[in-house]
């Protein structure tokens, strides 16, 4: 399968996204990992949204391919425009309607949130044809992910909130397509922005 340009980013057609089950804070919404106690939530009014983190991605094989003796990688230049897409959506969500402005700097209101991809596992290896014996494939969503999120106070790097866990990539059974996957990317990350924003519009009342 042939890489593919949207506008944000150029992505593998078996690149999986993140689907986070939660993404509130302690006393509304949250499943979180860990969460600290006795937080002051309200006093944070921005966010210092980090690069995501794809350091030390590892791709798992699905257990139908668990034989394949060839390696499953995804390039690194795909794995930015992940992040192009992270950074693009955080930050229209975040900040859309009299919401919180994202900064850059730290600071005693400012929210730093960081996300690290741990591991992926595409339905198919990336790279191949999503054709076999000329029929589309058809897969429940794209595949399943390993992230963690941790919330930590800007000035201070106190961890507040941490989020990790498995979750798969999509609901619905779609042609394994270049497009589709694009769209569990951006879908992926607008549900975890939103569940922030709203969680957030809850703390102070909007």
């Amino acid at each position: 399968m042939k890489s593919v340009f949207s506008s944000r980013g150029k992505l593998l057609a078996g690149l999986t996204a993140m689907l986070f089950s939660t993404a509130a804070f302690a006393d509304i919404q949250i499943e979180a990992t860990w969460v600290k106690q006795g937080v002051d939530w309200a006093k944070y009014t921005k966010f210092e949204v980090k690069p995501l983190n794809i350091e030390d991605v590892k791709v798992i094989k699905p257990a139908y391919a668990a034989d394949d003796p060839n390696e499953w990688t995804v390039d690194f230049a795909n794995l930015e425009g992940m992040q192009a897409i992270f950074r693009d959506v955080m930050k229209d969500i975040l900040t859309a309607n009299d919401g919180y402005p994202v900064v850059y700097v730290d600071g005693k209101d400012v929210l730093e949130v960081e996300v690290e991809i741990l591991n992926i596992m595409p339905w198919l290896k990336p790279g191949s044809s999503s054709e076999i014996d000329g029929h589309q494939v058809t897969t429940l969503g794209s595949g399943e992910i390993t992230a963690r999120v941790e919330i930590r106070d800007s000035s201070t790097r106190e961890l507040l909130l941490m989020i990790e866990g498995d979750k798969a990539v999509g609901q619905q059974y779609n042609e394994f397509t270049a497009a589709n996957n694009v769209s569990n990317i951006e879908f992926m990350f607008t549900r975890f922005a939103t569940r922030l924003r709203n969680s957030m519009d809850d703390i102070h009342g909007k």
